[in-house]
């Protein structure tokens, strides 16, 4: 096994080891055995190419077009066969589609479905790829460690828990051997070192130990220390910060996130159930389930502050600005969750005044929030909630006052100022003169009830500034942009905001009970009203219900640009939780451009025959791009070669530029067609192609043609460049330099070119003929290499055995 062979393997056994990373992110591991064969085929793959001295650019690329057929051939094995054809290339890119919904709609560890399974032998592929490139075809084992670190990071922060030490140290040495691995390649370029016999009554010599093995013990030692170091040392990842002074316990709390991402749960193929609850609500369609607040906007997203965290009192604070005069219910909640459902934030009715529940909890007095301590979450869990039904009538909303100046950061917007001119201006516009409560009102009755707005999931996610221009100029969205949207208008009117997100009421049962479902997740703002506090708004249409103090004492509405008539208003439609559905609405409405994407990325056809056309290409180019590169690596040594000083030079650095020359002198003639013959000396060569140069018509006399000229320096740059080579080859003494012989090799290389037809030259350029390997040995020489490949090593101290010859085994 070749050193080269043995580099390859480790940087595909180096890739291997660190694809155990991708395991923890699916439920079974059958596949991987696919991805190891997809790294053997690249790793085979790209030896051959260097076995045949393809150019190293288009190694990687011989790589992908054989691993494109294998993952045809393991992922659409009904859709495919020997050869990709544009059904298959189709078929696959489909099941790429579905990957990555699968991949946003599931939580790790996701199941093992077919699109997931093809995006991770894609990615294993693709790695091996570059590992195989740099490590190998352009000897650069350190930068390798690039995609290796890609392949472990992507799973590291996809993995709830983290993948452990254990994978870290797998994906760590996979590394260290492949480092190993190229430095003793490196080494066994010098050769092996030779031990002298030791003489009788001297101890032994210490054995040669490379300096890769210190390198290992060094890459061992620091992975020691790596995994070692993070179990001493106590680390927290909490995203909230806990402020309080229970001594020095180190609370982990579960992480949340912040900004669920509504669109994939609202877009998934099933409705997964989550939980169930029960409650005597009087009206028990107000009940929304709550998981976090946003209240921090910094112009692209919504995020949560960090907050003060507490230990859960028995008894929650009064809620902030409500006031005894507003009517208020006490309702009491029990919920139930799946063993499936996790959630770092416990579901409750807002506000929520009590909670009896078991487990580790922080409370976050300003969301008024339970958080789960020490990786505590939802599985399976029962909690009961008292929570207070706030009844403020509209003269009450109407009637109050400013916010106070504690709630400031509600109502500040990181944006361009002309930006919130331009929201500012339209919100007043919808809004109007009344006082907050009535812009408020407004607003709602603008984006849930004018017929102006579209519900539509599939719309591109996020809610930051340019997504916010692009959504009030489409008005397509779903509950992420409506809630986003009306918090923002109301900023900009003075009114504190944040958006909450969680869940709807859910589907009553039979059995009394509610049915919250994935498809339930949803996100509606909270405005601040002094004397109310907090209260919800529902601006997005078709989902959840409008709470009974926005339902009454309406004003109209003027839509900014009314369809089909200059001044009458739009018929207002009830609002019921199961009036009309997502689906319902979409399929009636007209698709806006950009708002779609069920279509296929892009036809299969076209990509086959582009890669199609591009593999003739780079196969075609790459005899011109190797005799290229041939061609200049001699002429660069020869110039060097003569631009030094000879008297500091020794014979052997000159005879290798030198000779070098002269092989290009005839492998230029070669690809013209003039081959050399076998023991044919300088000289005579010289003077065979003298003969080539002269074979000219009389027009080629004449010294003002640029082709006579070429041909006259390339007839006087001839007889130098042979004398050249037999003073290297022949002299007792050689010469200590050779001036010019750089340029003399160029001039006879376009005087012979200009001696050739277009054909010829044609052919010498594309398929140059001096590539193709000569004095290939003879088929006894050949059996001769065989047999001696397998014979017994003779053993020191054994005769000198018998002399074997290639003819003799013939």
């Amino acid at each position: 096994m070749t050193g080269r062979l043995r580099l390859a393997l480790v940087a595909g056994l180096a890739t291997a080891l660190t694809s155990s990373s991708l395991l923890p992110l699916v439920d079974a591991g059958g596949w991987i055995a696919q991805g190891l064969g997809a790294i053997l085929l690249v790793a085979l793959v790209g030896e051959g190419a260097r076995r045949i001295r393809v150019p190293r650019p288009i190694v990687g690329l011989t790589q992908l077009a054989a691993l494109v057929p294998y993952l045809l051939l393991v992922c659409v094995p009904d859709a495919s066969g020997p050869i990709p054809t544009p059904s298959s290339i189709d078929a696959f890119v489909q099941l790429l589609r579905v990957g990555g919904q699968d991949i946003r709609e599931f939580t790790t560890p996701a199941p093992a479905s077919p699109g997931i399974i093809a995006i991770l032998l894609l990615v294993m592929g693709g790695m091996a790829v570059l590992v195989d490139l740099i490590a190998v075809t352009y000897a650069q084992a350190a930068p390798a460690g690039l995609p290796l670190l890609a392949l472990y990071s992507v799973p590291a922060a996809l993995s709830r828990s983290g993948l452990g030490w254990a994978i870290f140290l797998i994906a760590a040495l996979a590394y260290v051997l492949l480092l190993l691995a190229e430095g003793r390649e490196r080494l066994l370029r010098w050769g092996r070192p030779l031990t002298p016999p030791t003489p009788p009554g001297y101890p032994a010599p210490r054995q040669y130990r490379p300096p890769a093995r210190g390198g290992g013990r060094i890459g061992l030692t620091a992975l020691a220390v790596a995994v070692a170091v993070p179990a001493l040392i106590p680390l927290s990842a909490n995203r909230l910060i806990d402020k309080t002074d229970n001594g020095p316990q180190s609370h982990r709390l579960t992480t949340i996130n912040p900004v669920v991402k509504l669109s994939d749960e609202l877009n998934r193929a099933d409705n997964v159930e989550l939980m169930r609850y029960r409650t005597n609500a009087a009206t028990p369609g107000s009940i929304y389930l709550r998981i976090s607040s946003l209240d921090r906007f910094d112009g692209r997203t919504w995020q949560p502050s960090e907050r003060q965290l507490t230990d859960v009192p028995k008894d929650f604070p009064k809620p902030a600005g409500l006031d005894p005069a507003v009517r208020t219910a006490e309702v009491t909640t029990r919920i139930e969750a799946n063993d499936g459902y996790r959630q770092g934030s416990l579901p409750m009715p807002y506000p929520a005044s009590q909670v009896q529940v078991k487990g580790s909890w922080r409370f976050e007095p300003e969301g008024r929030l339970l958080l789960g301590d020490n990786k505590q979450d939802t599985r399976g869990l029962g909690w009961t909630v008292t929570s207070l039904d706030v009844e403020p009538t509209p003269a009450q909303l109407k009637a109050a006052g400013p916010p106070p100046p504690s709630l400031a950061p509600y109502v500040s917007l990181p944006l361009p100022a002309d930006m919130v001119n331009r929201i500012r201006q339209q919100a007043l516009k919808i809004g109007g003169n009344g006082t907050s409560y009535d812009r408020a009102r407004n607003l709602e009755e603008w984006f849930a009830r004018s017929n102006q707005f579209r519900y539509d999931t599939k719309v591109p996610q996020g809610n930051g500034a340019s997504a916010l221009e692009n959504f009030l100029e489409q008005k397509v969205g779903y509950c992420e942009q409506f809630s986003s949207a009306m918090a923002v208008m109301a900023r900009t009117l003075g009114i504190p905001a944040r958006v909450a997100v969680g869940f709807i009421p859910g589907t009553l049962q039979t059995d009394l009970t509610y049915k919250v479902s994935s498809h339930d997740a949803h996100a509606w703002p909270e405005l601040y009203f002094a004397g109310a506090g907090w209260i919800r708004f529902e601006p997005t249409p078709s989902r959840g219900n409008s709470p009974s103090y926005a339902q009454q004492d309406v004003a109209p509405v003027a839509p900014s640009a009314p369809p089909g008539s200059a001044g009458e208003l739009p018929t207002k439609q009830p609002q019921s939780s199961q009036s009309a559905t997502p689906s319902a609405s979409a399929s009636t409405a007209p698709v806006t451009a950009g708002g779609s994407s069920d279509g296929p990325w892009f036809s299969g056809r076209a990509l086959l025959i582009g890669s199609a056309i591009l593999l003739v290409v780079l196969l075609a180019a790459a005899p011109m791009l190797a005799r290229g590169r041939v061609r200049g690596r001699r002429l660069a040594a020869l110039t060097r070669n003569v631009a030094a000083d000879g008297a500091n030079t020794e014979p052997g650095d000159r005879a290798g530029p030198v000779l070098g020359g002269w092989a290009e002198v005839l492998d230029t003639a070669r690809d013209l067609g003039h081959p050399a013959p076998d023991g044919e000396t300088p000289r005579q060569a010289a003077q065979r192609l003298l003969l080539v140069l002269a074979e000219r018509s009389a027009a080629a006399d004449d010294a003002a043609n640029p082709e006579s000229a070429a041909l006259l320096a390339a007839r006087e740059a001839l007889p130098r460049v042979a004398l050249a080579t037999e003073r290297l080859l022949y002299a007792q003494t050689p010469p200590t330099r050779e001036a010019g012989l750089g340029e003399d090799v160029r001039a006879i290389r376009k005087g012979l070119l200009a001696r050739a037809g277009r054909g010829a030259r044609l052919r010498a350029t594309l398929l140059p003929s001096s590539l193709r390997r000569r004095g290939r040995p003879s088929l006894a020489e050949r059996r001769y290499t065989f047999v001696e490949r397998f014979r017994p090593r003779r053993r020191r101290g054994d005769g000198p055995g018998p002399t074997v010859k290639p003819a003799d085994v013939g």
